[in-house]
């Protein structure tokens, strides 16, 4: 007869809960909640699941929520560092652009005076210059 009164209990606690499924990158979070942290995409097919709660502590509660807390304020701090990476990106880019159109000028005119009559000496020289100057815009990638 007990068992009869506990499933029934469970069973009218389960149906009150909300419950919802949350994509976050790969990863997938279900909660007793009816939204999802921050950071995360409803992905709940049919609103209204069901949660038991039954056998969580208040302890484990507040756990968990203090680890999504965490985990949300983490993501915000990621975000902002992705988004610092991606402005000094940006700067490397613009500041690299003009180093590689100043190599390509300098590498145009080393070709240039390698096709005027030269010694050997002095060609060996401009041969390595342009070497050089070759290398420098491999290793920026122009």
């Amino acid at each position: 007869m007990h068992k009869i009164v506990f499933v029934a209990v469970l069973i009218i606690v389960a149906s009150t809960a909300n419950a919802a499924k949350c994509r976050g990158g790969k990863s997938i979070l279900y909660t007793q909640d009816q939204y999802c942290p921050a950071g995360y995409t409803d992905i709940t097919t049919d609103r209204g699941g069901t949660v038991s709660s039954v056998g969580k502590s208040d302890l484990t509660i507040q756990q968990e929520q203090r680890f999504l807390q965490q985990r949300a304020t983490e993501n915000g701090q990621y975000q902002a560092q992705i988004t610092q990476a991606q402005q000094q990106f940006s700067q490397q880019q613009a500041s690299n652009a003009s180093l590689c159109a100043s190599l390509s000028s300098q590498a145009r005119s080393v070709e240039s005076s390698m096709r005027q009559p030269n010694g050997a000496q002095y060609l060996d020289y401009l041969k390595q210059q342009h070497r050089n100057i070759r290398d420098q815009m491999y290793r920026n990638k122009c």
